[in-house]
């Protein structure tokens, strides 16, 4: 199983606000996807988190939390609801929304790539980096 975060494809304007959506691809019985990302504050600034389409696209709700942990760390939790069933396949954990704050270039990095399933135990991942390039 793997979690990625997709690349943008050109340059972002100084100013200027973007997304970049984090997927998982493989996965089986996927109940909760936990992340840590890791970026340069002094070139990014995170606006918010967003759900994506993966855990919830079979109508259940999914809970979304994610916590700024100090210049440059964001935790995130995605989950399903406590006894629903685990999804498998691939799609979108979340959308994270970024400012870009200073030209120059910032690495976007999964540093804990994990997932838990349906029993509440971790799946192995693995994880990804984008660079960012802030013009």
């Amino acid at each position: 199983m793997s979690l990625t975060i997709n690349p943008l494809t050109d340059p972002v304007a100084t100013g200027a606000t973007f997304k970049v959506p984090v997927t998982i691809s493989g996965g089986t019985d996927i109940a909760a996807v936990p992340l840590q990302i890791q970026y340069d504050p002094g070139k990014l600034s995170l606006v918010n988190v967003e759900s994506g389409d993966f855990l919830g696209r079979d109508g259940k709700a999914v809970t979304l939390i994610h916590r700024d942990d100090g210049p440059g760390l964001i935790n995130i939790n995605a989950s399903r609801p406590p006894g629903a069933p685990g999804l498998s396949g691939a799609g979108t954990v979340c959308v994270l929304s970024f400012q870009a704050k200073a030209a120059g270039e910032s690495n976007l990095v999964i540093t804990h790539p994990t997932a838990m399933n349906s029993a509440q135990k971790q799946v192995l991942a693995t994880g990804s980096q984008v660079s960012i390039v802030v013009k």
